[in-house]
């Protein structure tokens, strides 16, 4: 009788015991991130992790995907490509994330590509990287391709050009702009390229190439390069008295030639086809960019970060990438590699760089390119109309 009670209370002990302890959380889901935090690309990096922490400890805040909360490593690749394939294979062999989100250079995404390829998970590409379809590679926005599309239709149905000059730089960037529009112009009857002259985007003069359009007398220059190599051809413009129309693509409009050329791009009236986040401030507060996209963005930097936040272009990329990847976690049967990848495909959510929407067939995730008619006005970005 003795060994019974002894064993009737060790019994009732343990059921007390089980019954008293906290029910075991989900496992976290695990995403990693490859940014540029150091290195030269720092600069698009830091803003880029910045994006990645306030999304993910809001969704957190508010329970996470299906009760579970995602845990998220960050790998730094000092602007290096190497480290960003090392990176790669680390947060999926080591750390077992179900996705990757990255990265700050078109370099280090090209690298990543075979890795998580070959690994079979997700890799959503915040950068500018034109890379072919792949199955598990998705880039948020339209791709070079497309923008230069836009360019080129825009220049003809809205500014009315008809002998145009085309001004583009020697790079990957702007020979794949050049190839395009070049592709295009034949849809447009009675409209040509005159003239069309390349630069390397370290030159330090332009004068010949732009002597030669300027005798060809075109009624627009498309400007096809990015913000250093631009700013000298503003200073020389300006230097040979040019009144030519011009029309720059997106990759302009950077800082750096807001400083050195901004007040030639405004006296001359240049008109850019770029962000729309560069105005959305000066937009109709109903405008469904401002109102969806930018103002909650907007609110949950400010509360993360502080009042004086701003929101830059190298946040609205990751913004897409990141959004994406929540979705798709929200949408798909298992949180595990194959079933986020089938869900990427079906992902429809707008973001800075236009709708994410890829399809089974298309991982250039925007099918339209959202660029704006913008000039310099007053120091400042404004909304350009005829």
């Amino acid at each position: 009788m003795l060994r019974a009670g002894l064993c009737a209370t060790l019994v009732f002990s343990l059921l007390v015991a089980v019954a008293g302890k906290p029910a075991v959380a989900a496992e976290p889901i695990k995403i990693g991130t490859i940014f540029s935090i150091t290195g030269w690309a720092g600069f698009i990096g830091t803003p880029q992790k910045e994006v990645f922490a306030a999304m993910i400890d809001d969704i957190n805040s508010k329970g996470g995907i299906g009760g579970r909360s995602i845990e998220y490593y960050y790998e730094d690749d000092k602007s290096v490509p190497t480290n960003a394939v090392i990176s790669a294979t680390k947060l999926i062999k080591d750390r077992k994330v179900v996705a990757i989100v990255g990265s700050s250079t078109s370099d280090s995404a090209l690298a990543m590509v075979p890795t998580c390829e070959q690994e079979q998970v997700s890799f959503i590409n915040s950068g500018p990287a034109k890379i072919p379809f792949k199955k598990w590679i998705f880039s948020v926005g339209p791709g070079d391709v497309r923008c230069a599309t836009h360019l080129i239709d825009y220049a003809v149905k809205d500014l009315g050009a008809k002998r145009i000059a085309l001004f583009h730089g020697s790079d990957a960037y702007g020979m794949l702009g050049a190839k395009t529009i070049t592709s295009e112009i034949g849809k447009y009857p009675g409209v040509s390229i005159i003239i069309q002259e390349s630069l390397e985007p370290q030159d330090t003069n332009m004068i010949p190439q732009l002597t030669k359009i300027k005798a060809a007398n075109p009624d627009l220059m498309i400007l096809y390069t990015t913000g250093g190599a631009a700013s000298v051809v503003a200073k020389n413009y300006k230097q040979l008295g040019m009144t030519t129309t011009v029309l720059g693509g997106n990759a302009i409009t950077m800082p750096e030639f807001v400083k050195i050329s901004g007040k030639i791009a405004e006296e001359s009236k240049w008109i850019f086809l770029s962000q729309p986040l560069m105005i959305a401030e000066k937009m109709s507060p109903n405008d469904p960019y401002r109102k969806n996209v930018y103002e909650p963005f907007k609110k949950l930097m400010k509360e993360k970060y502080g009042p004086t936040k701003e929101v830059t272009l190298f946040h609205a990329s990751e913004y897409d990438a990141v959004k994406a990847i929540i979705e798709a976690m929200k949408m798909a049967e298992k949180i595990e590699p194959a079933s986020i990848r089938d869900a990427l495909e079906k992902v429809k959510v707008d973001g800075f760089l236009g709708p994410f929407a890829p399809t089974s067939t298309d991982h250039q995730a925007s099918p339209v390119d959202p660029m704006r008619p913008l000039i310099m006005r007053n120091g400042e970005w404004e909304p350009y109309t005829k």
